[in-house]
């Protein structure tokens, strides 16, 4: 009876060192598991914060970018009025709707080019409407271009340096002939702005720093 008690028990015994065996082994499970679902989780939310960052330096991008092309393009005639010179301005600026809103004075200027310059470009062009005002454009009294069809987009003539540049009103289309003239290579970035009544004309006098 002794024997027979010993081994019934004896497979209880050993079901249970199994069951918790197997026990033991099945907790590790979950425990893996869960560990890589909180790295997949982790990963996938820094890439959801990379992707956010991203999206928020292009946005800032874009509306610095707008920033500087709107106020690029916010002057007007009022800007120029007093003393006819845009400083800083791009040639082909447009700062008025017509000719007749310019209410410019004609005036002569003093163009300063940076040293060692000997040949330069004069860039004319019309700041309001396209209303079919023509000049004529001479270098040192002697003519160099005749009947220039001034439009928004900007011409280019080339001119000597030193030099003195006239500007002389040929045709209004309507409004008074007004335009305006840059020269790339001058000391001061400016634009200049002036009105040229038919028959009259404008000088520039072109020198070196």
């Amino acid at each position: 009876m002794a024997n027979y008690r010993q081994n019934k028990q004896r497979p209880k015994s050993h079901a249970t060192n199994q069951y918790e065996s197997q026990q033991t082994e099945n907790d590790d499970v979950p425990l893996e598991y869960t560990e890589s679902s909180v790295n997949r989780r982790s990963s996938s939310t820094e890439k959801k914060r990379n992707k956010h960052r991203f999206w928020i330096g292009i946005t800032v991008l874009i509306t610095f970018g707008m920033g500087i092309y709107f106020q690029g393009s916010t002057s007007t005639i009022k800007d120029v009025q007093s003393d006819g010179i845009g400083k800083g301005m791009q040639a082909g600026v447009l700062l008025a709707s017509s000719d007749d809103l310019a209410d410019l004075a004609a005036r002569d200027f003093k163009i300063e080019m940076k040293e060692n310059t000997t040949t330069s470009r004069m860039l004319i062009w019309d700041f309001a409407a396209e209303d079919g005002d023509v000049v004529t454009v001479k270098v040192d009294g002697n003519i160099l271009q005749t009947d220039i069809n001034i439009m928004n987009n900007p011409v280019a003539v080339d001119i000597p340096v030193p030099s003195v540049v006239e500007i002389i009103g040929v045709k209004d289309g309507g409004g008074g002939i007004t335009y305006g003239v840059k020269f790339p290579g001058a000391v001061h970035n400016s634009a200049y702005f002036n009105a040229a009544p038919v028959g009259s004309s404008n000088a520039y006098t072109i020198t070196v720093q």
